[in-house]
């Protein structure tokens, strides 16, 4: 691929998260934890294989779009897990296995308030482990993730949930 297709690319995806940016933020959707599937962004990322590359490359164009706008807010990535009768915990140690464990849901893009916790606070007795970036392969700076296991009210499996932010 050229660098002017990749730079189009970017133009392309900037787009609809703008849109949905500045919609979040400006429509109470932030409280209702609105968030943006990242095949919305790209028709390319409705296909399982490109859900963690196409998920990362929605963070950084969504952490530039923040950045530009000047918006006070953090950017996180969500990854929902195939759920279990039983906590699990972490059952993870390399980005391969990670994306084995995805559920059948495209990863999204959620906007959080700065110190805001509450992806971390969903329902009494959530888990939440911080994992290294490494863990994805990730070696950028400024990153956060975590892990997150909790048993939904009337629910018979727990819910696993893994979050990149920055």
């Amino acid at each position: 691929m050229s660098s002017l297709q990749s730079f189009s690319d970017n133009l392309n995806h900037e787009d609809p998260v703008e849109k949905w940016m500045l919609a979040v933020i400006d429509d109470g959707g932030i409280e209702r934890l609105d968030d943006l599937h990242i095949d919305e962004i790209d028709s390319r990322w409705k296909n399982r294989d490109n859900w963690f590359e196409g998920g990362l490359e929605a963070l950084r164009v969504a952490k530039s779009v923040r950045d530009r706008n000047q918006l006070p807010f953090t950017v996180a990535l969500a990854f929902s897990l195939k759920s279990a009768e039983l906590p699990i915990g972490v059952d993870f140690r390399t980005r391969s296995e990670f994306v084995e464990r995805l559920d059948w849901s495209p990863p999204s893009l959620y906007l959080f308030r700065y110190g805001d916790k509450r992806r971390t606070q969903i329902v009494p007795g959530v888990a939440v482990q911080e994992l290294s970036p490494l863990t994805f392969g990730i070696s950028e700076s400024g990153l956060a993730c975590y892990y997150l296991e909790f048993l939904p009210q009337d629910a018979e499996e727990y819910c696993r949930s893994a979050f990149i932010e920055g």
